[in-house]
């Protein structure tokens, strides 16, 4: 007779085998919902194998991208992942190991590379997550980039930073994004025109920072930058700030399905084309500001351009102002004309601030602006409110 024991030994590895298999079906099934929505979200990822390790998934031979441009990631361990691919899948945490390549005397490292609170949307109805997207992500960072050549640093970048918060009453999503401190070393490159350029200019490095945050009502569909700052050491600070209306979850799902139907056809590009601008008609521009503060960049590039041309800057500067009437002559607005020579001769003179700024009384409709700029350009600048100023700090 059979010992009792021994029918619950086999019963035990019964069920753990079932387990692991049970586990490894759900590494495959999270990795394949996983590759699914990058790929609808225009973010291609793949991977050789999935495997679990506990309530860990580790996709192997995970690359970025598509085709022969694809980048090579290696195995990437996903932490903590609960759900399933009908309901949604979580992951508290993705720390990449740290990556470096070497080629040809160049080097090439990324270390610290993390993401927290990934969200993948279920297959069943609607997603779920903030603002209806396939995935969502509470943070990710970079500690720091390097590029060398022989030896020499080209390029670093540090404290790289995206954050994401949901306002839980209004459903507003916020994205903060800190791009970190960079610096480029054109004396270091490879000689050719740019970096030669850079150099005569008065650049042989620059370094700088840059930020942006972003908000996005789904509700009421108003998307607004606030704003993108990129700040270069010596040479001067750009803003980029707007609010566009009609950004809804809706628009977002549809852009993306037209976006796989030109990927899909290529020939049929002309029809989705007519369907992106049926598309773009929902939206409306409330504002935009574009801002520049100079700290010595336009005197450098008056300097340079005026050598090169064998003038003197005062000689360059009245050569730009007077090509403005003629550029703007097509408008036919004089009113508009003289306001714009006015700021740029101003600035050219003057280098301190810039600005180009819109804002209407009420948000224009895309087709307007562009019924306008085709039928009327001459009234842009009264739809759009549109005003150019020089040194107004």
């Amino acid at each position: 007779m059979t010992h009792p024991s021994s029918h619950a030994l086999a019963g035990i590895a019964f069920l753990l085998l079932g387990s692991t298999s049970a586990l490894a079906a759900d590494a495959q099934a999270f990795g394949d919902r996983l590759k699914q929505l990058s790929a609808e979200s225009d973010m291609p990822i793949n991977f050789t194998a999935a495997e679990s390790d506990g309530d860990n998934v580790i996709l192997k031979g995970v690359t970025l991208g598509a085709g022969p441009e694809a980048g090579a990631v290696g195995d990437v361990t996903f932490q903590n992942v609960t759900g399933s691919t009908a309901a949604g899948w979580q992951v508290e945490a993705i720390p990449f190991e740290d990556f470096k390549k070497i080629e040809d005397g160049k080097e090439a490292t990324v270390s610290g590379m993390a993401i927290s609170g990934l969200q993948l949307a279920g297959s069943e109805g609607e997603s779920t997550l903030p603002g209806g997207t396939p995935i969502f992500f509470d943070e990710a960072s970079v500690d720091s980039v390097a590029i060398s050549d022989q030896g020499k640093q080209l390029f670093s970048l540090s404290g790289t930073q995206w954050t994401n918060a949901v306002e839980s009453g209004s459903g507003t999503i916020t994205s903060s994004f800190n791009l970190g401190d960079f610096t480029l070393d054109f004396a270091a490159m490879p000689a050719d025109e740019t970096t030669k350029a850079m150099q005569d200019v008065g650049y042989p490095q620059i370094a700088g920072n840059g930020s942006v945050e972003m908000n996005w009502d789904p509700k009421k569909g108003e998307l607004s930058l606030s704003p993108f700052d990129l700040s270069v050491k010596d040479a001067g600070d750009f803003s980029f700030s707007y609010q566009i209306n009609g950004y809804t979850p809706s628009f977002v799902q549809s852009l993306q399905q037209i976006q796989a139907q030109m990927a899909a056809d290529p020939a049929g590009a002309s029809n989705s084309g007519m369907a992106i601008i049926g598309l773009v008609s929902q939206l409306s521009l409330a504002s935009l500001e574009i801002g520049f503060t100079d700290s010595s960049l336009t005197n450098k590039l008056l300097d340079y351009y005026a050598k090169k041309n064998g003038q003197t800057r005062e000689q360059l500067i009245d050569q730009l102002i007077g090509t403005l009437p003629p550029m703007l002559a097509m408008l036919q607005n004089p009113d508009f004309q003289g306001t714009v020579t006015t700021a740029v001769s101003t600035f050219l003179k003057d280098p301190q601030s810039l600005t180009i700024s819109v804002d209407p009384d009420a948000p224009v409709a895309a087709t307007q602006i562009i019924g306008a700029a085709m039928g009327a350009p001459q009234t842009l600048p009264q739809v759009l409110q549109l005003e150019v100023t020089a040194n107004e700090q």
